[in-house]
């Protein structure tokens, strides 16, 4: 008997159940091609909409230096796979040879020459969001501080100049591997960001100098120790601040005395870092100081 509504053939499957498998779709041939294409840096990770299943955020492609390997992880996809480098005895020498290149230079006093791991701080979203962070977008943008971003260490690279030539530079983290902040040659002299000002401010760090440049041209020690080299950078200057971190006052007042034989110099008290400081803020405190 066949119930209204329902051919034969309909009564028939609904008397046997049914399986159904959802087979996970196979990369495409094209979807090599595709991944090797994608401008990835080495060693990080790329997520975007498949290009497959079309699924938003699902694809994603990692980068080990060596080669590409993609995964879809929604579940009516699941496409898969790896570029595949085999290294042969030739293509195994190129790696080499590129892998030493892109080690740091060596350590001597006052010659650097940058590395083309150093790139662009726009290749890196991070970087530029770490650059407004901490208010040195603008000094990157007018160029009056001269940043790259460095694709083998992840960093956020502020090159030190003697004049025109680079003669060291120094990285800020931006994964927390390795320390906070690394300098890549042995010069002594110190980071300065801005041109054309009387003042000076002596800061710790590169990213607090790029943050007052603005007012007056900061001068990074890259640590709180005052080195001859630093005398002779500041004593260019008609004034000078000491503007360390609350925690370095003791050695904030050393430096004021050591530098007032050679410049006038003055303290600044700091209860919040510069950098930290939102734009407004930290300029009405410089001109607070400076216009006393």
């Amino acid at each position: 008997m066949t119930l209204p509504g329902l051919s034969s053939k309909n009564l028939w499957l609904t008397r046997f159940p049914v399986s159904v498998t959802f087979v996970a779709m196979k990369s495409p041939t094209w979807l090599k091609t595709y991944v090797e294409g994608l401008d990835i840096v080495p060693n990080t990770k790329y997520r975007s909409d498949c290009p497959v299943c079309t699924k938003k955020n699902t694809f994603s492609v990692s980068d080990n230096g060596m080669q590409r390997m993609w995964f879809c992880f929604h579940a009516d996809c699941n496409v898969s796979g790896r570029t595949g480098v085999t290294l042969s005895r030739t293509s195994a020498s190129t790696v080499f040879e590129r892998s030493a290149a892109s080690a740091p230079p060596p350590r001597t006093n006052n010659t650097y020459e940058v590395p083309d791991t150093f790139v662009s701080v726009s290749r890196r979203v991070e970087a530029e969001s770490y650059l407004r962070k901490v208010g040195a977008y603008d000094a990157y943008l007018s160029g009056v501080a001269d940043i790259r971003y460095d694709v083998r260490m992840n960093r956020v690279v502020f090159l030190i100049k003697d004049g025109r030539k680079v003669v060291d530079a120094a990285g800020r983290s931006l994964d927390g591997r390795g320390p906070k902040w690394y300098r890549y040659g042995s010069s002594r002299s110190p980071f300065v960001s801005g041109a054309g000002t009387s003042a000076a401010c002596i800061v710790e760090d590169c990213a607090s100098a790029c943050s007052v440049c603005g007012i007056v041209s900061g001068v990074a020690l890259l640590g709180t120790n005052l080195l001859t080299e630093h005398i002779e950078v500041l004593k260019q200057y008609d004034r000078v601040f000491v503007a360390l971190d609350k925690d370095a006052t003791d050695k904030a007042i050393t430096m004021v005395r050591t530098l007032h034989s050679h410049v006038p110099t003055r303290l600044m008290v700091l209860h919040t870092d510069l950098k930290n400081m939102e734009k407004d803020e930290r300029n009405d405190f410089l001109r607070s100081h400076i216009n006393r």
